[in-house]
């Protein structure tokens, strides 16, 4: 038998690996399901209806390869955010009580399963499953180490100033017509939250240079999103053909809606319909100007920028989400106060309503619900120093024997214990943020009760249902009694007069 040269036997061995990589991504074939593909989505990328993956820094298909190592990197890093999070509820030592192991259950699809029955099983050896977690989260971290090269680490260690961007995506458009909608939303946006002075003041924190706005499919119940890799406000596909529809008389609604079916279609209809952007933004302000907030919090301080840059844990601090939460409800009470016809009966009225019946109870419930929702992500910024503290202490343990190595441990500690600093100052400048903010919102409040009442006036004699008119009434009288205001309550009386 003729021997074929070794050259030719190397190539032929390598050729369906190196063919492998060359082809392009299938999403729908390679392994994304509907977790990962939302995971992708909120991280910029575009999945084509044909099963292209797009990146989002070059728009343009990527391979198998690509999506492949994308994919791992995403569900390393899931694994990653749930081990530290199983690893602190140990870190005591006593048993785990209910609500750990429920948190555990939520996110036993990114653990181990071996770590998953230990945990649960109230007659397993605690012991030996810290143990457990502790090697699996010297694992993925020793995956995330690996994968960075010395110039990765120069870069990170590199610190940043309060305006640079960071390594993040320039333009989150794909096309020139999502561009053209984005442009659009965003000059609403600012004229239509410019007209209220609360408004104006989230506007001007921003230099009145509002991050551009995508329209993507999120897959899930948000409706809108401050992304800070792509420092973008990302709209709900969904959420915005609900607002065009809403805003149509009744009888177009079905076939409007039916017109609007493909993203495409829907960004033709907003390059056609001033008015429909308009609608789009008129439904969607308050979410904006939450989403603005946390816009803000990326320009004023460097947490987000470490994030995109791998240097802090991917978190969603709930310090941050109090910030947004109480100034989208400024916002609300100031249009109540100057524009009461533009507020809405809907969710984000209803939280106002609860913060000021219990501003405490009111962020503990809300904290709780942040958390249940991403219980490996939403977390105080304490538990974000604790966390990035221990993968600094474990950047302090690693052996370096070479030069190289010695210089990779040193960029690595630079950052981390960077980041530990940027934390523990957010804690602190965030205490003095609250005590500003909850001074504004105690202000309000002392004349929320009248605004609520002839709020909710307005609203009774604008219905044409009865019941609704009568419970309205009815809401109006309580606050109205509440403030005291006796020409107030003079009106109700009057129209409850006239209804009979």
């Amino acid at each position: 038998m003729v021997r074929a040269p070794l050259a030719l036997v190397v190539w032929l061995t390598l050729a369906p690996a190196v063919y492998a990589g060359d082809v392009q991504a299938d999403w729908r074939r390679d392994g994304v399901d509907d977790r990962v593909k939302q995971a992708l989505t909120v991280k910029g990328w575009r999945l084509e209806d044909d099963g292209r993956a797009l990146d989002p820094k070059t728009k343009s298909p990527v391979t198998k390869a690509v999506l492949d190592k994308t994919v791992l990197d995403l569900r390393q890093d899931a694994r990653r955010a749930a081990l530290e999070t199983a690893n602190k509820m140990l870190a005591s030592g006593k048993p785990l009580e209910k609500a750990d192991r429920d948190r555990i259950q939520a996110l036993s699809e990114d653990l181990p399963p071996a770590l998953v029955k230990a945990l649960l099983d109230p007659k397993s050896d605690l012991a030996k499953a810290k143990t457990l977690a502790s090697s699996e989260l010297d694992a993925v971290a020793a995956y995330f180490d690996g994968g960075r090269s010395l110039a990765d680490r120069r870069a990170a260690a590199a610190p940043v100033s309060a305006g640079t961007p960071g390594p993040r995506v320039d333009l989150p458009y794909f096309s020139a017509n999502e561009k053209a909608a984005g442009e659009k939303l965003r000059a609403s946006a600012s004229a239509v939250i410019g007209r209220d002075p609360f408004g104006k003041t989230v506007l001007s924190r921003l230099g009145n240079d509002l991050p551009p706005i995508v329209i993507e499919d999120q897959n899930g119940p948000v409706v809108a999103q401050y992304d800070f890799r792509r420092r973008a406000v990302v709209l709900d596909r969904a959420g915005v053909t609900d607002s065009i529809v809403g805003a149509a008389p009744p009888k177009d609604r079905a076939a409007l809606r039916k017109s609007l079916a493909t993203k495409a279609a829907l960004l033709s209809y907003l390059d056609a319909h001033p008015d429909a952007v308009t609608a789009v933004v008129k439904d969607n302000d308050a979410l904006l100007v939450h989403e603005l907030t946390h816009a803000w919090q990326d320009l004023r301080d460097p947490v987000f920028r470490e994030m995109a840059r791998g240097n802090l844990p991917d978190a969603q601090p709930l310090e941050y989400e109090e910030e947004a939460y109480k100034t989208k409800n400024l916002y609300i009470h100031s249009k109540l106060k100057n524009d009461p016809a533009s507020v809405k009966m809907d969710g984000e009225f209803s939280d106002y309503l609860l913060m000021n019946h219990g501003r405490e109870s009111w962020k503990q419930e809300l904290f709780r619900n942040l958390s249940e929702t991403s219980p490996a992500r939403a977390l105080p910024v304490q538990t974000v120093h604790e966390f990035q503290t221990a993968r600094a202490q474990k950047a302090r343990g690693r052996a370096a024997t070479t030069a190289a190595d010695q210089q990779k441990k040193a960029l690595d500690l630079l950052a981390l214990t960077r980041g530990e600093k940027q934390l523990a100052e957010l804690s602190t400048a965030h205490a003095a943020r609250m005590k500003a903010l909850d001074g504004e919102l105690d202000t309000a409040k002392a004349g929320a009760y009248q605004l609520l009442g002839s709020y909710y006036l307005v609203q009774a004699l604008a219905t044409e249902r009865s019941a609704d008119r009568s419970a309205w009434l009815d809401q109006a009288e309580r606050y109205a009694k509440a403030a005291d205001d006796k020409v107030l309550l003079e009106k109700i009386r009057k129209a409850k007069e006239k209804k009979e």
